[in-house]
């Protein structure tokens, strides 16, 4: 039984010891792509995985020299020995590769996005590019430029092979109309407004044809009135013309 338990022991160690080595020579979540690139090796995905839409994400991209990227379990700064992080980093990065590549990401027929490319602070070999998919679906990435004088033209699609497609968050509870999401609200809100606008709009209009009607209709019977008042005054005798005539 002693043996046995040995035995069992000796496993589950070398069981352990496999995991975490695949988890240095790996480093990446499984739902990228990889992809051989002239004499350097891409892997291509959403940072954040699986991503949904209406969340900010970004591009996650790890650029290795050779045919596979190996990991080591420390890293130094540039500045003497001092290690910066203890877990598993590229031991054959490709470094500076912010400076020369562009990126752009297109949904459907829509025109693309332009994101500028940044390199991840300490951690050499990998970069990233914010923006928030605003739509569930399918996603490519365009990346090109040149590096290390090489010239540089990848698409990358999302998909079932590559890496995640944008889906939709999961909500709950069920919304309503009262519960809408702020999207959708300031939509309704922003429509609210503009019926308001052009309600007060009408209305300011019709004010003003009403007050010109009466403007109107009052210089009218001003100048009816005159003439009448005119004769009046004319046909009145002066006190100077009765006195003859009674004289």
């Amino acid at each position: 039984m002693a043996f046995v338990a040995r035995l069992m022991r000796t496993g589950a160690l070398a069981l352990g010891l496999a995991l975490v080595c695949l988890l240095l020579t790996t480093g990446v979540a499984t739902a990228h792509e990889r992809r051989h690139v002239g004499p350097y090796t891409f892997i291509v995905g959403f940072l954040n995985e699986p991503a949904y839409a209406q969340q900010q994400n970004s591009l996650d991209l790890t650029i290795c020299k050779g045919n596979d990227c190996t990991y080591t379990t420390s890293q130094q700064n540039g500045m003497g020995n001092m290690s910066m992080s203890s877990g598993p980093t590229l031991a054959n990065p490709v470094v500076g590769a912010e400076k020369t590549l562009k990126f752009e990401v297109r949904f459907g027929s829509a025109g693309p996005l332009s994101v500028p490319i940044q390199a991840r602070w300490g951690q050499p070999g990998k970069y990233v590019a914010y923006f928030m998919p605003s739509r569930p679906g399918t996603y490519t990435f365009h990346i090109f430029g040149t590096l290390e004088g090489l010239k540089i033209d990848e698409t990358f699609t999302s998909g079932p092979n590559t890496f995640s497609d944008v889906k939709v968050i999961p909500t709950y509870p069920a919304q309503t109309s009262s519960t809408a999401t702020p999207a959708a609200a300031s939509t309704d809100q922003l429509g609210a407004v503009e019926s308001r606008a052009t309600l007060a709009t009408g209305l300011g209009v019709a004010g003003t044809l009403l007050g010109l009607g009466g403007l109107l209709f009052a210089l009218l019977a001003w100048r009816r009135a005159v003439p009448s008042v005119s004769a009046g005054r004319s046909g009145e005798a002066s006190p100077a013309v009765e006195e003859r005539l009674r004289g």
